[in-house]
């Protein structure tokens, strides 16, 4: 899909940005903590390095591809990248100090999405999880007005005249992806993370994204 996240990435540069900022507002001390991504990626850290650089970074995702070659992972310095199972974090209860999860729990299957939290509030003392909103009304994922409103059979069928789908030139990795996804509403991603406190962010006043940001 790299060809996809060239795509995309000018767009999304904007909004991760911004949020690196607001978990800065968060733990303005972030330099000095070290972080647990859930599903994260290196582009994602050089990208708001200029916002934030905390002492650590470890990256945990159920299978690693080419960016975290080992030049890579040298380059990028303080980050570690390993493979884990998508439901056991294999660290003690409270042991992440830091934990981020950006853009992962739409692609988790919904029967497994409460473990996952149950997992997250057991590893962290801390942690800032992100969603895109289903209100919006552009799939952020497949660049497609209205994608994610409709039926999901009609958008299945669909998703293959999306920039996505047109650009990957793949109808059955186009459709795979679709299955993939099942965003959420603001209820039901608060349902997952009761104890955090929600927060909204926008894009010319309607929900892009939602944030549960949660301080021990």
């Amino acid at each position: 899909m790299s060809g996809w996240f060239n795509v995309i990435s000018p767009f999304m540069t904007r909004f991760r940005i911004s949020r690196a900022r607001r978990i800065k507002r968060a733990f303005p001390d972030i330099e000095n903590r070290s972080i647990t991504d859930i599903g994260g990626s290196l582009h994602f850290w050089s990208l708001v390095k200029s916002e934030m650089q905390p002492k650590q970074i470890m990256i945990y995702n159920i299978a690693l591809d080419s960016q975290f070659d080992a030049a890579n992972l040298r380059e990028a310095g303080n980050i570690q990248a390993t493979v884990y199972d998508g439901k056991h974090i294999p660290v003690d209860d409270k042991e992440i100090d830091i934990l981020v999860c950006n853009s992962v729990i739409e692609h988790v299957p919904p029967g497994d999405r409460v473990g996952l939290a149950r997992e997250i509030s057991r590893v962290a003392r801390n942690y800032i999880i992100q969603t895109p909103a289903k209100a919006f009304p552009l799939e952020l994922h497949f660049l497609m007005p209205f994608l994610h409103w409709l039926p999901r059979p009609i958008g299945r069928a669909l998703a293959k005249f999306s920039p996505f789908g047109l650009v990957q030139r793949n109808a059955m990795l186009t459709r795979q992806f679709f299955d993939e996804i099942n965003l959420l509403t603001a209820k039901e991603f608060r349902s997952l993370f009761p104890e955090g406190q929600l927060v909204i962010e926008r894009f010319l006043f309607i929900p892009k994204s939602y944030l549960i940001i949660n301080k021990a």
